[in-house]
């Protein structure tokens, strides 16, 4: 009898773990702390991490990563596009197969301007209920898609449709090398025909904005386009600022947030193109770009790359080889990912901040300045950095 109830028992304890495990999750939201308060999620922070998966960020940081699913194209990705690029807001496009095929430049265009894009499946089912083949075909033929139009790989973000989930979809994901990513911030603007009231949106969305929040809005609603742009901006006077997925805790090597910078930029009185980027208020020079500037003065110096190694060298005294793209002007993106350099920069003792950005490495303007002999002196009047090299 006793070993009978054993076996009764530890049958039931693995059938419940297995009923728990098997279970689905629609993803749901209680706000009832308050006004701009953290929401209560299905699943905790701490359970969701087990499997690389987040419904929102850091709750004592005021950063937002905003998200947008791509079920389809009906006229107002565009202007949301021009919205984020005005405030160098970076964003994550959350891509289905309908959108990807009826609209590949506006793919292209998210990866262009700095936009991460992750998978949302390639036909949209409800993925908590679909079989393992299922599941793994749904987000790897969305990827190889991606790939082949774009010519791009997509991000290691991965929204389930309708926010449904279990577990099991969960560490399936994880093992597809995918981060799971949820919300904390959304309203029901899914629906065409039922769009919400742009007042209305806005101060319910106002009213569940909080530090770390993970934002979901949709492409296809024309109430998004309409009051993006004074969103964005009440919460940038509130001191948010905008950041990207991959800047969420527990991600390894975090980027900066690299912005266009908006300076204007002279060698001795002359006007100079430089790609730069302004990465916590300090402008960064493409390497390339000021070497190809400095070309003819005092301060010339030469670049060679072995790509054996991943060594660049900068050669004091020697003419730079143009190889094409240099000198191009200002960045036309919202934001860019800045990683430190993974690529010693030989000949350059004294240069301490080097970031890549879309390949290139970009340095401390005036770490390059001062390593070349050369001055900086900035014109808040006229926005523009003067930079003086000795002849």
């Amino acid at each position: 009898m006793k070993k009978w109830f054993r076996k009764w028992i530890c049958f039931t304890v693995l059938f419940g773990i297995f009923l728990t495990s098997a279970q689905a999750t629609d993803w749901g939201l209680w706000y009832g702390a308050g006004n701009n308060q953290p929401p209560r999620g299905e699943d905790t922070i701490q359970t969701l991490a087990q499997y690389s998966a987040y419904f929102m960020g850091d709750p004592k940081e005021k950063k937002i990563y905003l998200t947008f699913d791509c079920g389809y194209e009906n006229g107002n990705t565009a202007k949301i596009l021009d919205v984020l690029k005005k405030h160098h807001a970076p964003a994550t496009f959350f891509m289905v197969g309908d959108f990807l095929d009826t609209a590949p430049e506006l793919a292209q265009r998210m990866h262009a301007e700095g936009h991460l894009v992750g998978n949302h499946t390639t036909h949209h089912p409800n993925m908590s209920k679909v079989s393992t083949e299922r599941f793994d075909r749904e987000l790897k033929e969305l990827a190889a898609r991606y790939e082949q139009i774009t010519k791009h790989k997509l991000d290691p973000f991965y929204r389930p449709p309708e926010g449904s989930y279990t577990y099991g979809n969960l560490k399936r994901a994880q093992d597809l090398g995918y981060h799971t990513i949820l919300w904390s911030v959304a309203h029901a603007d899914w629906d065409t025909n039922r769009q919400p009231a742009p007042v209305a949106a806005i101060k319910q969305l106002n009213s569940r904005i909080h530090p770390g929040a993970i934002v979901l809005l949709h492409v296809v609603s024309s109430t998004n386009a309409v009051i993006l742009d004074d969103l964005l901006t009440n919460w940038e006077n509130q001191g948010y600022t905008f950041a990207y997925l991959t800047q969420l805790p527990r991600q390894t090597n975090p980027p900066q947030t690299a912005k266009p910078s908006s300076n204007i930029f002279k060698i001795n009185e002359k006007p100079v193109q430089f790609t730069a980027y302004s990465i916590g208020d300090t402008n960064y020079i493409k390497l390339r770009d000021a070497a190809a500037a400095l070309t003819g003065t005092a301060a010339a110096f030469g670049i060679s790359y072995d790509p054996t190694v991943q060594i660049v060298q900068i050669k004091s005294g020697e003419p730079y080889r143009m190889i094409g793209g240099e000198l191009n002007g200002p960045a036309n993106v919202t934001a860019m990912q800045a990683y430190p350099t993974t690529q010693p920069i030989e000949g350059a003792a004294h240069i301490k901040n080097v970031y890549q950005i879309d390949g290139a490495n970009y340095i401390q303007l005036r770490e390059l300045i001062a390593m070349v002999g050369g001055s900086i002196h900035y014109d808040a009047e006229t926005n523009t950095v003067q930079i003086q090299i000795q002849d």
